[in-house]
C-alpha cells in the first residue's frame, strides 16, 4: 500500500491529488487538522502537516488546480495550518521558488471566487475579516501582468476592499502594501508575514501639544498619555529627576538653535532684517521655549507662535518663509531628538505625521490595563 505521505509528494502534476480513490487520507487529516488546530509540527499520517503543505506548494507552483483550490480552502481554517496555507498561497502571488505566471494567477483568480461568492456559503464576511489576505491575494498585481488584458479586480472586489479598509483595526500589512484604485503591489511574503499583527489608529487631540504626547506615549507605553492635559505634559518636559537624563526642555531648546543654524548654514538663508535682533539674543531658543511651551501655548510649530515668541510679525513673503521653514526644520529636529518611530520598520508603535499634525499607530495589545502615569 502507498503511504499517505507518497500519495501527495509522488503525485504529478497532470493527476489528481484525490487519484487513489474517492478520498484521500492524508488530504481529509489536513482539512481535520485545520479545524481541530492541530499544530504544524504534529505527526499527520507518517510526516507533518508543514510536510504535506509544502508538498501541495511544489504542486501548486505548477498550476496543479486542486493543489491552489485545497490551499485556498485550508486558508479560510484557524489555527496554524491555516496562517502557514496562506503563507505559501502569499509565495505563489509572488512568484517566489519558480511559480508560473499561470498558478500565480491560479491563486488570484480562485480568492476572487472566494471573495465575491461568500453569499453562496463559500466563505462568510467573518472569515473574510478575519483573514484579509485572502482579499490581498484577490487584487494583487502580479509579475508578469505587463501588457495583458486588464487584470484589475472586478468591482465587488474593490467594495470588499474599500469595506475592509475602513476597519479601525488592521493588520500592519494592510497599512504597508501600496493600495492604488482597489490593487495591491505585488506582496513581498517575508514583509507579510513580519508584520501580520493587528494595529488601530488612535486620534491625537489638535492641541500643539500631539508631539510630546506621541513621544510620551511610544515611550512609556501608556494610555493615559493620550489624553494628558497640558500641564501633565509640561511636567514632564520640565523633569529633571533623571540624572542620566537630559530633561526634555533641553531636547526643545537645542533642536530650535539647531534647527536655526541649518538655515543659516545648510539651506543658506539669512535671517531676515527685522528678526534679527531677536535671533541674535544669547537666549534666543530659551526665550522661544518659554513663550510657546512653557506658557502651555504648544504653538512651536507654527509661524504665529515664533512672530508671538519674538514679538515681530512678518510682513513680506520672505519673513513668512524663513518662519515657516524654521517651524518645520524645529519639527523634524524633535522627532530624532524624542526618537519618535514614523514606521513600523522603526518600532510597531509609531507616529504618522501629517502637516503639523501627529496620530499614533500602535498594536491592539500594546496598553497594560494597569500602567498608570
Amino acid at each position: 500500500m502507498i503511504s499517505a505521505t507518497t500519495k501527495i509528494a509522488k503525485i504529478p502534476s497532470n493527476r489528481s491529488i484525490y487519484s487513489e480513490g474517492e478520498h484521500n487520507p492524508t488530504i481529509e487529516s489536513l482539512l481535520n487538522g485545520a479545524t481541530n488546530g492541530m499544530k504544524l509540527n504534529d505527526s499527520l499520517n507518517d510526516s507533518t502537516p508543514k510536510n504535506h503543505l509544502d508538498m501541495l506548494f511544489s504542486l501548486a507552483k505548477t498550476d496543479h488546480q486542486e493543489s491552489i483550490e485545497l490551499l485556498q480552502n485550508l486558508s479560510c481554517s484557524s489555527g496554524e495550518i491555516a496562517l502557514y496555507s496562506q503563507d505559501l498561497l502569499c509565495k505563489l502571488i509572488a512568484r517566489e521558488n519558480e511559480t508560473s505566471y499561470e498558478a500565480a494567477c491560479s491563486v488570484r483568480s480562485g480568492c476572487q471566487v472566494l471573495v465575491t461568492k461568500y453569499s453562496s456559503g463559500i466563505i462568510t464576511d467573518e472569515v473574510l475579516n478575519t483573514h484579509p489576505k485572502l482579499l490581498l491575494f484577490a487584487a494583487s498585481k502580479i509579475k508578469g501582468d505587463e501588457g495583458k488584458v486588464d487584470t484589475t479586480p472586478s468591482l465587488l472586489v474593490k467594495s470588499k476592499i474599500e469595506a475592509f479598509n475602513r476597519k479601525k483595526i488592521k493588520p500592519q500589512w494592510w497599512l504597508d502594501i501600496k493600495l492604488e484604485n482597489g490593487q495591491f503591489s505585488t506582496p513581498k511574503p517575508d514583509d507579510i508575514k513580519d508584520k501580520d499583527y493587528l494595529v488601530e489608529k488612535l486620534d491625537l487631540l489638535e492641541d500643539g501639544a500631539c508631539q510630546f504626547r506621541a513621544a510620551l506615549v511610544i515611550k512609556y507605553a501608556k494610555q493615559d498619555w493620550l489624553t494628558a492635559d497640558k500641564a501633565s505634559i509640561l511636567h514632564k518636559i520640565e523633569d529633571c529627576t533623571d540624572p542620566n537624563q537630559k530633561p526634555i526642555s533641553d531636547l526643545v531648546k537645542q533642536s530650535i538653535c539647531d534647527a536655526l543654524n541649518d538655515i543659516i548654514n545648510i539651506v543658506g538663508l539669512n535671517v531676515p532684517a527685522q528678526f534679527k535682533d531677536a535671533f541674535e539674543e544669547e537666549h534666543f531658543a530659551e526665550n522661544i521655549y518659554t513663550e510657546t511651551i512653557q506658557s502651555k501655548h504648544f504653538n512651536l510649530y507654527s509661524r504665529a507662535g515664533i512672530e508671538a515668541a519674538i514679538n515681530k510679525d512678518s510682513s513680506t513673503e520672505q519673513e513668512k518663509y524663513f518662519l515657516d521653514l524654521l517651524t518645520d526644520i524645529i519639527g523634524q529636529k524633535l522627532v530624532k531628538a524624542l526618537s519618535i518611530p514614523l514606521s513600523s520598520k522603526e518600532n510597531k508603535a509609531y507616529a504618522v505625521p501629517t502637516g503639523n499634525h501627529y496620530n499614533l499607530i500602535v498594536p491592539v495589545d500594546y496598553f497594560s490595563k494597569t500602567q498608570t502615569m
